[in-house]
């Protein structure tokens, strides 16, 4: 793992919430795993910590970890002391890569990675429509690849649904949507558009620009539910923390302004937050105006794979006359490292596509050469999903001190045999991607994350795909996804002291059911009870008082 990164002020997002513990809790009876999965016995060695089964927390921190006998000498000191009847704890999770208010808004709103069908589909909008009695209507999650149509609806498919409303339905990577022609007609010129599409599925340029028209139809108080709707969900998963991927194309600076707030003043997840905004726009400014970790995350060189727009360097197999869309030159993207650099932040990209990565490599390397290796390394600058890198890659950025920001569940959902990634890409290509044991094995920080609302909010889900990836070679043990997970977010926010169970380490833990098998066919664990710094953010209310 590569030296975390190091930035020119402490980072606020280290010290602990208004909102923090402030009692003394003993827990007994259980099962401590620091490592957040059984160590098997046959990898044991010399000199392990023996497996403990108790735990003191004082306040937000840490305090002692030992046996249930030697627990008695705390007992009078403690405020509460819990029972955990066999029930273990771990690290909290930590999801690397997060949008808040569409989360919620697919937790509470329309759904459609439901649909198996278009008919389906189709149904669900109906349905939606009714709901909003003439209310715009925000969707997401369809995927044609799994229907039996084999495509999206149209806009007047769509339309017949609503009943003539507003309409946008994001696809499940979010790069590109079907609109109702209520909502095309709300784009001035869009025809001229790049992406644009009469029958309403709309892609690149175009679907930046209807996308930022649909976010403006959400309200304040509708955002604000939206984040409180997020954050419960990952609570409810023992999720300790969040980061936020905002910009000014797929969210706002209010949107993220008011989720920041919300994690300062709210028990639940704590959110850090990354600003997708080119600094020759005005980014780095707009990053540090926010609080942000930096002007990174979803700054997109390219789109995505089921959309056809991640930016490739031999043409897609199912669409020959296309090979994706590169949105910055290599020279945009050297000169916003070396803006956020200078500034003392972090920058980083979405990259998903092998010509994509061809122009961030070059451009580090090329920041390099300017700035010197070792300055860039500090920075423990950000790739986001990272899906087609080449060994040539893989060794730049361990060289570079990168990071990589990768969704594990997009091998689960798209890469089988046959899956979507080979029916884009073909088998050959296909098997080269999201390359988790190539990345561990150089060094690189590599975080888990889930991209959500592209995938579910699941951190198990996900630790049990990368130790199931479908290219066998691509395999991690447990312990290295869990660790991808957990600590590994909090250094890639320049958090070093987080991600532990150890005495003086800040209080993010969960306590599960059970240790985690991650056997194809045995079910997950569930989280009892989800704490951060200290305070009970999620509980179920079975974690007994002694």
């Amino acid at each position: 793992m590569t030296e975390p990164p190091r930035w020119t002020q402490p980072p606020r997002w280290t010290q602990p919430p208004r909102w923090k513990g402030t009692r003394r809790v003993l827990f007994t009876g259980g099962t401590i795993l620091a490592q957040g999965v059984r160590i098997p016995a046959a990898n044991a060695s010399v000199g392990d910590e023996p497996q403990q089964s108790a735990m003191l927390v004082d306040g937000h921190l840490i305090a002692w970890i030992g046996s249930d006998e030697d627990a008695l000498r705390h007992r009078s000191s403690a405020h509460e002391h819990l029972e955990l009847d066999g029930a273990v704890i771990t690290p909290g999770f930590v999801d690397a890569h997060v949008h808040a208010t569409s989360t919620g808004l697919t937790l509470a709103g329309l759904d459609l990675t439901r649909a198996n069908s278009l008919t389906e589909a189709l149904a669900l909008i109906e349905a939606a429509a009714r709901s909003a009695r003439g209310a715009p209507i925000l969707g997401h999650g369809w995927d044609e690849t799994r229907w039996a149509e084999g495509r999206p609806p149209t806009s007047g498919e769509v339309d017949r649904a609503s009943w003539g409303s507003l309409v946008y339905l994001s696809r499940i990577d979010v790069h590109s949507a079907v609109i109702s022609s209520a909502l095309l007609a709300e784009v001035p010129r869009a025809r001229e558009l790049d992406g644009y599409g009469a029958d309403g599925l709309v892609s690149r340029a175009a679907h930046h620009a209807y996308r930022e028209v649909a976010l403006r139809l959400i309200g304040a108080a509708q955002q604000e539910r939206a984040h409180r709707e997020a954050r419960s969900r990952a609570a409810s998963l023992g999720i300790v923390a969040m980061h936020e991927m905002a910009g000014p194309a797929i969210s706002s600076s209010d949107d993220l302004r008011g989720l920041m707030l919300l994690s300062d003043e709210e028990p639940g997840p704590l959110v850090s937050g990354y600003w997708g905004e080119l600094a020759e726009a005005g980014g780095v400014e707009q990053a540090a105006e926010l609080g942000a970790i930096g002007a990174a995350g979803d700054l997109f060189i390219d789109g995505a794979i089921g959309s056809r727009t991640a930016c490739l360097r031999h043409a897609y197999l199912d669409a020959h006359d296309s090979s994706g869309a590169q949105y910055l030159s290599e020279e945009q993207v050297r000169d916003h490292v070396v803006a956020c650099i200078e500034a003392g932040m972090q920058a980083g990209f979405h990259v998903i596509g092998d010509r994509a990565t061809d122009v961030i490599m070059a451009a580090m390397t090329g920041a390099a050469t300017k700035l010197g290796a070792d300055v860039v390394r500090a920075g423990g600058h950000r790739l986001e999903h990272a899906e087609m890198l080449d060994s040539e890659h893989i060794a730049e950025m361990a060289r570079l001190g990168m990071t990589a920001s990768v969704q594990p569940m997009f091998d689960g959902l798209w890469g089988a045999r046959g899956g979507m990634y080979e029916q884009r890409l073909g088998r050959e290509r296909s098997l080269g991607m999201n390359r988790f044991a190539d990345l561990t094995a150089a060094g690189v920080l590599t975080a888990f994350g889930s991209d959500s609302p592209v995938t579910d909010l699941g951190p198990w889900q996900a630790v049990a795909a990368a130790v199931h990836h479908h290219q066998p070679v691509q395999r991690i043990s447990p312990i290295a996804a869990f660790r991808a997970h957990s600590v590994a977010g909090w250094r890639a926010v320049g958090d070093h002291e987080s991600g532990v169970l150890a005495p003086g380490a800040p209080a993010h833990y969960a306590i599960w059911d059970t240790a985690a098998s991650l056997d194809s066919s045995a079910p997950l664990p569930t989280a009892l009870r989800t704490v951060v710094s200290g305070a009970t953010v999620h509980d179920l209310g079975v974690v007994g008082a002694r």
